[in-house]
């Protein structure tokens, strides 16, 4: 019986998809690198002049990395949603598994890791840029892009990101982006609305009353418990989005 994993198959996967977004992934870098080199210049004019400080550089990762992964992750499976790309998609000497996984490392950690690289190499170019016309460019790094949170956090809020997006790209045919980013929102709330509901439940000695509201909490029990159980429900809500999503792709190739 033929594996359903194979190095081969899977590295011909890539280069097809190389091939494929040579284009696009071409202008996105340009676009990536023009995009920094503008807002800091915008940035530098505003404040004290000549100078770009981390907070700038910051919003910018930031946007990229969740608002370009979410756009990104939305259209995992456009090809496979479309009657041409579908039956050129099928044809691929590939299992279905290994299709899945190319697309799944290409935007869970090709994109965040790709995207890092081309903004740091990006901001020594702009550091080199502002030395010689007199100004000051503080470097966003590594270090800075974990923060105080730590490396777990930054990385399972991308991935909890991912598969939020991956998986309205399996449900959704049309519009994934604006639909999934409806969805996230209503979800959101409708979290909040709970999260609240329980904390006042079980962690708070709040009392209500027709002007104003006080409550205390146990912080150990906040940072030990809450922090538990919202890691590990993150964790299992994540591996549960992605395997909802295969099954979903498994069913459209069929």
């Amino acid at each position: 019986m033929e594996s359903k994993f194979n190095i081969r198959r899977i590295s011909l996967l890539f280069k097809y998809e190389l091939a494929l977004l040579q284009h696009p992934i071409t202008v996105g870098i340009i676009g990536i690198v023009v995009f920094i080199l503008a807002i800091s210049a915008l940035a530098s004019s505003i404040e004290p002049w000549g100078i770009v400080n981390k907070n700038t550089l910051g919003s910018i990762y930031g946007l990229m990395l969740m608002l370009g992964g979410a756009v990104i992750s939305s259209y995992s499976f456009h090809r496979v949603s479309t009657k041409g790309g579908a039956l050129n998609y099928l044809s691929l000497p590939a299992s279905r598994e290994e299709k899945f996984l190319v697309t799944f490392l290409s935007t869970a950690i090709i994109y965040p890791l790709g995207l890092t690289v081309v903004f740091i190499l990006t901001e020594f170019l702009a550091s080199g840029i502002w030395m010689i016309i007199g100004g000051n460019f503080n470097m966003y790094t590594l270090s800075d892009m974990v923060g105080q949170e730590g490396l777990a956090e930054f990385v399972s809020s991308y991935l909890f990101m991912h598969a939020f997006y991956f998986l309205g790209a399996a449900l959704f045919k049309k519009y994934a982006f604006l639909k999934t980013t409806v969805s996230f929102f209503a979800v959101s709330f409708v979290l909040w609305i709970l999260g609240v509901i329980l904390f006042f439940v079980f962690f708070s000695n709040g009392e209500f009353d027709n002007t104003s509201f006080n409550y205390q909490f146990d912080s150990t029990s906040l940072e030990g418990t809450i922090k538990y159980i919202v890691r590990t429900g993150t964790v299992a809500v994540t591996i549960a989005m992605w395997g909802i999503a295969f099954l979903k792709f498994k069913r459209k190739e069929v």
